[in-house]
């Protein structure tokens, strides 16, 4: 039940770049073809693959000329091709939630309103049984991503009562709802670090700040999009709609209850979208997953980047190696943008 001390990133970059045939005109809209250069470069791919893509073919490989932190673990990539009949239908197919939630199996989605969420909107959160949550209020930064404040709060509730699991369902649902409205309120700025139980510090705003800023090379087909990430929507001159969810997700037969920010910017011929994890409960620290859709000449392109972060590398956190590994994201990302592309495509 140990991990290590040193913080380890684990960025997992998955990116699909599909092609929709439509009948706009490239010289409308953001230059697609330029980008996937862009996109090769920085996945770390061979020019030379284009046209493996092109063809219709499946392109694995890892990331190269990006900014990481100094311990990475994995990074990946992958690419495919698809059709759809038109620009509209393309945009809303790869930007729709559905679309995230199956790349990442969530298996409970709840919306909350940004701003003033209500204590009410956690009382689902599914508990381990008794036993366990017994260990965890006895050394919760051994098993959960909490700040100090957080991990004493959980540790004041005796475990031996009859209605343990009643009182932690209402503090970690205090917990959720503090961090998200801090998060609602001053985005990255206002998501704490979390304190192991021996005494480290892991800053999951900074991991996903180095991961927004390697999106960089996508300002010119999407302006204000990357320098909106991770700021409050009501930040002057935000380009983004945003939305805010918890959700629950396996990591490894592990429930993991998660924060998350779904931020979108559609042009007339363009669009992006992003589903930010500024919060996971065990096993990672954070995640950024990002789809966007531009014109490719007569056709489109869709591509998907996934960073994830851990430091949970040995003990009871060691299988989110496994869990989030390169091949794995990089493969599920292109399954359910592929999935994606049959429901677009419909019934033949």
């Amino acid at each position: 039940m140990n991990f290590t001390a040193p913080r380890i990133l684990c960025s997992t970059t998955a990116a699909a770049l599909l092609m929709a045939a439509s009948a706009v005109s490239a010289a409308e809209s953001p230059d697609g073809k330029a980008l996937a250069t862009e996109l090769f470069t920085y996945l770390g791919l061979d020019q030379t693959k284009r046209g493996q893509l092109e063809a219709g073919e499946v392109v694995h490989n890892g990331l190269a000329r990006v900014e990481r932190l100094p311990d990475e673990v994995v990074a990946a990539g992958a690419m495919l091709l698809v059709r759809a009949p038109e620009a509209g239908g393309v945009v809303d197919a790869f930007l729709h939630s559905e679309t995230f939630l199956r790349i990442f199996q969530v298996r409970r989605h709840q919306a909350l309103q940004g701003g003033s969420p209500e204590l009410a909107a956690f009382s689902t959160l599914p508990l381990p049984d008794a036993g366990r949550l017994q260990n965890i209020v006895k050394a919760p930064a051994r098993y959960l991503n909490l700040s100090t404040t957080e991990a004493e709060k959980l540790k004041s509730l005796s475990p031996t009562t009859d209605d343990l699991q009643t009182r932690f369902r209402t503090t970690f649902a205090q917990i959720l709802s503090a961090r998200l409205n801090a998060y609602v309120k001053a985005g990255l700025a206002g998501v704490q670090p979390y304190v192991r139980d021996n005494g480290n510090v892991v800053n999951p705003a900074a991991e996903l700040g180095t991961a927004i800023r390697s999106l960089a090379f996508l300002a010119d087909e999407f302006p204000g999009f990357v320098d909106a990430l991770g700021k409050p929507s009501n930040a002057a001159g935000s380009v983004l709609t945003q939305n805010y969810y918890w959700m629950e997700r396996p990591v490894d037969k592990e429930n993991v209850l998660v924060l998350s920010a779904e931020q979108r910017q559609k042009q007339a011929k363009a669009a992006v979208g992003a589903d930010l994890h500024f919060y996971a409960s065990r096993d990672y620290n954070a995640m950024l997953t990002l789809i966007g859709v531009v014109p490719y000449g007569g056709d489109w392109m869709v591509f998907a980047i996934n960073h994830t972060f851990t430091d949970r590398v040995t003990g009871f956190g060691s299988t989110v190696r496994r869990a989030v590994g390169r091949d794995l994201v990089a493969t599920e990302l292109g399954k359910q943008l592929a999935e994606t592309r049959r429901r677009l495509a419909g019934p033949k």
